[in-house]
């Protein structure tokens, strides 16, 4: 039987869930634990409160795809080896990211950590149960993000429902399909943030179809199949080949980076001058993207431009990218000079609606001091 490398490395993360550190946290890998992460690289690591007591490891993630939320963080205490122990849950936004000891910190005495009821992973369909998610949101002193039965809604025409809710590991390798039926790859990632408790991109995997590229999609532009065991994306194709490149960092595919939206008919040819107008042709070469025609996308299209040229804080190259906003999903396309520009312009977007309807796909390209 052929196993995948990526589900091997979580099934060693996960064998270690119940040991104990004796001191402070312990780092479980090499690579630095930063806020948007891939579900790879969450897996396993290690949850401390505040009293630097270890509550446990992350087991895994449940998320609502459509509406681009994570659920619950489910943790495995106690036990022998991952085996026997306790399963518990807590909301993302519930955490925090401790840099310095690479940890993730949730602000809960052991005591009560461990009186908190157990997650019971028999019963799926208890996962989407509105009820018992809030009272764990509750739990944890925070409100629920999401309608319950009996509230009525207020100003807000995008107010969220609680969705299907599965485990972000299931959810890896799911099939992506066009409406039509058309195969368009499988979900290959998953990158998160959880103290946001957002999925911020979906990694559309295509080199099972002889394209050796993978796709960065946003979660809400896929809805579930009936039978919840595949994903639909409004797209074809020949549309498909028009969002953001992926490229992955590695042979453990656990991280990657985003690659220029460069026409490689250009880049055949490697000699210098042909490498340069490549370069130079990266943003007149991107495949456009479709603008929605409704007076909801072309407002807030219009918002975020307005609120993107009165910033002075950003600098002119900043205020040249792409805004597009098709069925209230704005995606920011295009190059800035630093990690602040990136930053503040999808700080814009995403006041001017939900931050998860935000996909924030603009590249960093310092400028160069002339000689």
């Amino acid at each position: 039987m052929k196993f995948d490398s990526t589900f091997i490395i979580i099934a060693l993360l996960l064998s270690c869930g119940s040991l104990q550190a004796l001191d402070l946290p312990s780092t479980p890998r090499a690579e630095n634990l930063h806020p948007q992460q891939s579900f790879t690289e969450l897996a396993g690591r290690q949850v401390w409160n505040y009293q630097n007591e270890m509550l446990g490891r992350i087991k895994f993630i449940t998320a609502d795809l459509e509406n681009a939320r994570l659920v619950e963080v489910v943790i495995a205490s106690g036990g022998f080896f991952g085996l026997g122990g306790k399963l518990t849950s807590a909301p993302p936004r519930a955490f925090k990211l401790d840099e310095s000891q690479q940890v993730m910190r949730l602000d809960m005495s052991k005591a009560r950590f461990e009186a908190t009821p157990p997650f019971k992973t028999s019963n799926t369909a208890a996962y989407s149960d509105k009820t018992r998610v809030a009272a764990v949101i509750r739990h944890h002193g925070m409100q629920p993000w999401f309608y319950l039965d009996g509230q009525t809604g207020g100003k807000n025409a995008e107010i969220l429902h609680l969705g299907h809710v599965e485990r972000t590991d299931r959810i890896l390798g799911m099939p992506i399909k066009s409406p039509q039926g058309q195969y368009l790859g499988q979900v290959g990632g998953l990158q998160l943030d959880l103290p946001k408790g957002q999925i911020i991109h979906v990694v559309d995997d295509t080199q099972s179809m002889g394209d050796n590229g993978s796709y960065i999609l946003q979660a809400r532009a896929l809805r579930y199949n009936a039978r919840h065991n595949g994903l639909i994306l409004n797209e074809n194709l020949k549309t498909l080949k028009g969002e953001p490149h992926l490229q992955w960092v590695g042979s453990s595919r656990q991280s990657f980076r985003k690659e220029s939206f460069v026409n490689r008919e250009v880049q055949a040819d490697h000699s210098p001058r042909s490498r340069q107008n490549a370069q130079a042709s990266t943003d007149s070469k991107a495949t456009a993207m479709q603008q929605g025609a409704n007076f909801r996308d072309v407002q807030k299209t219009s918002l975020i431009n307005q609120r993107i040229q009165a910033d002075p804080r950003l600098s002119t190259n900043a205020k040249n990218v792409e805004v597009i906003t098709l069925n209230a999903q704005t995606t920011l396309r295009g190059h800035v000079n630093s990690d602040a520009d990136r930053r503040r312009i999808g700080e814009i977007a995403m006041k001017a609606g939900r931050p998860e309807n935000v996909s924030n796909q603009l590249e960093v390209r310092p400028v160069r001091a002339a000689r």
